[in-house]
């Protein structure tokens, strides 16, 4: 036996060697690498996160920028331990990016852009709807399950990760709703009536999204005489472009707040963010967005897709419209180009790498498919 001896000898040699090199190596990475001075729970990166912002949500670089100042604070963990880690409140018209924007956070933070919890304020317009937040109150059938449609383990998050929780269309919840998410802002605490179980909202970044005043502002920005004063305060003073507009919407704005939420409600809102309306060039590079998904889609079809710019032309024409924002594009991007593919891939199959040009047909009344 003293073959296998040696042999073992050898190996625990060469085993303590590797290790003692792995120590070695260890050591010279962390003196080569500066250390930071903030120890953080969190584990997000807040610059991964903002660049998956940007190369989703278009035209919105301002509301972006204050996402990364929120993600920086909630990253830094000084926010105050007893309330939320943040509330802020999404203001503009419809398809512009408010629900993406929390989607898109529940992704980077969580790895999955459902890991948030959606509760849809207009299915809560009444008073006793207020139960279906704390629970049915004492004597009531129910009231000893304290149900909640509120989904407390994506609220709470976990010790490394901040929960997250949207309030879309906040502006069609009642009265008595108000009031228990005044609460919760409050002290970050609600209690289910039964009395049993609390939902902790202290680890929590709270949004809230709301369509009022998009009629008022598409009026404002369609209205020919803000733009001639706008051009006149251009040839006065051209770094004051688009500021009277900015001033006028900011004050729509305001104005149909106070008119809908109590002062102390608003109070009690950390940040309101006003997302802009969708010009013609920030459409294209949503139809580029919209395009680079499909072609993953299609991926397992062995496809290549790629738009001509006759293609992206009448993307724009048919898909544009201010009052509704990527929601009338996806509806054109649907009629014009995914009908016709699900018609190729029905007819062609699968069995042979090509690629897809998609154009616009000279009579503009359909789009050319043809492959290579």
């Amino acid at each position: 036996m003293p073959f296998i001896n040696d042999k073992m000898e050898y190996l625990a040699k060469q085993r303590a060697k590797r290790e003692q090199e792995e120590k070695l190596q260890t050591k010279e990475a962390e003196e080569t690498v500066p250390q930071t001075l903030v120890q953080t729970r969190f584990k997000f990166d807040v610059q991964e996160t903002v660049k998956r912002l940007r190369e989703r949500i278009h035209g919105q670089e301002q509301a972006i920028k204050a996402i990364e100042n929120m993600l920086k604070v909630v990253k830094a963990d000084i926010a105050d331990p007893e309330k939320p880690l943040y509330v802020g409140l999404f203001m503009g018209p419809t398809g512009v990016g408010k629900t993406e924007m929390v989607r898109l956070l529940a992704e980077a933070i969580h790895g999955n852009r459902n890991s948030f919890c959606r509760v849809d304020m207009n299915t809560l317009s009444l008073d006793h709807y207020a139960a279906a937040l704390t629970g049915a109150p004492p004597g009531y059938v129910g009231s000893k399950e304290g149900a909640t449609i509120l989904d407390k383990e994506k609220i709470e998050g976990s010790f490394s990760k901040p929960g997250i929780i949207l309030f879309d269309e906040i502006e069609k919840a009642s009265e008595q709703v108000m009031q228990t998410l005044l609460n919760i802002f409050d002290n970050g605490i609600m209690t289910i009536t039964s009395g049993q179980d609390t939902i902790n909202f202290r680890n929590a970044i709270i949004v809230m999204t709301s369509n009022l005043g998009a009629k008022e502002m598409y009026d404002s920005a369609n209205n020919r005489l803000s733009f001639l004063l706008q051009k006149l305060a251009y040839c006065i003073n051209p770094s004051h472009w688009g500021k009277r507009n900015e001033s006028i919407l900011g004050k729509i704005i305001e104005e149909k707040l106070h008119r809908t939420f109590k002062p102390e409600f608003l109070n009690r809102i950390d940040e309101i963010i006003t997302f802009n309306w969708l010009e013609k060039d920030t459409i294209r590079e949503i139809i580029e967005t919209f395009s680079l998904q499909l072609a993953k889609r299609l991926e397992k079809y062995n496809c290549e897709l790629r738009l001509e710019n006759s293609a992206v032309e009448l993307l724009v024409e048919n898909g544009f419209d201010k009052r509704y924002g990527a929601r009338a594009l996806k509806r054109a991007f649907r009629q014009h180009i995914e009908v016709p593919l699900a018609e190729l891939v029905m007819e062609q199959g699968h069995r042979d790498q090509r690629v897809v040009y998609v154009a616009d047909s000279p009579d503009r009344k359909r789009v050319v498919i043809a492959k290579l």
